[in-house]
Formats: structure tokens, sequence, C-alpha cells
């Protein structure tokens, strides 16, 4: 404080800008007994066109034999999900989303080594 006195208290600024610690009880994206894994040269690519009422979604770089895919809206609530074997380093999925209601969206694809999410934002005209 340089000498000076403080008669309040001394104000509290949180540092923003320091990383997520994968693991720590502060991480709310990653649970206790899920795996978290950031180093993966995976891609996912999801497109919405809302002239056709369809997401395209795309993964590339894959590793590993099985997948399952997860689309949740902002509240948590899980609105699709599937599951299967991949054969190949590619995924590529036509997602009809008619049914949908206007809002955001995560889509997360999961195999047994990786985990991608990515953002969508579906807007009815």
């Amino acid at each position: 404080m340089g000498g000076k006195r403080t008669y309040l208290g001394l104000p509290n600024n949180p540092n923003y800008d320091l990383p997520a610690l994968a693991g720590s009880p502060c991480d709310t994206l990653v649970g206790k007994n899920e795996l978290a894994i950031t180093n993966t040269n995976a891609n996912l690519h999801v497109y919405y066109a809302p002239d056709w009422e369809k997401a395209f979604i795309n993964a590339d770089k894959l590793k590993g034999k099985n997948y399952r895919l997860r689309m949740v809206d902002v509240l948590g609530k899980e609105v699709y999900t599937e599951s299967g074997a991949l054969n190949s380093k590619y995924f590529t999925r036509d997602l009809n989303c008619a049914s949908f209601a206007s809002g955001i969206y995560l889509i997360t694809f999961e195999t047994e080594k990786e985990r991608l999410v990515k953002k969508m934002q579906i807007n009815w005209r």
C-alpha cells in the first residue's frame, strides 16, 4: 500500500485471465469421473443451415473406435444423442433441427481418447 492506510478494506479484484486447471474442483466443464483431454489434433466443425433446418456436423483426425454425439441446450437439457462405432478417422452427420427451438446449443463429440465441443445457434425466422 506504499505507506497509505485503508479504512473500508482492500478491493477484491479477481484475475479473470487465469487459465483453467483441468481436474480441479473449480473446473465445471468436466466432472470428477470424466476424462479431460485437451491435447488433441482432431477438429469438429458445425454449421447450421437455416434454409434447410439442418446442422452439418463433421469431425476429422479422430482417434478412437466408438463415438458419442450429444446436443444440449443452454439449460443443460439433452435434446439429441447418438452413439456408434467409427469406421475411419472422419465423421459426418446431417442433423434435422426442425423440431428444436431457437437458441444456443452445445454439440459434444466424444471418443475414448478425445472430447470436442462446439457451439451452435438456431434462429428461426
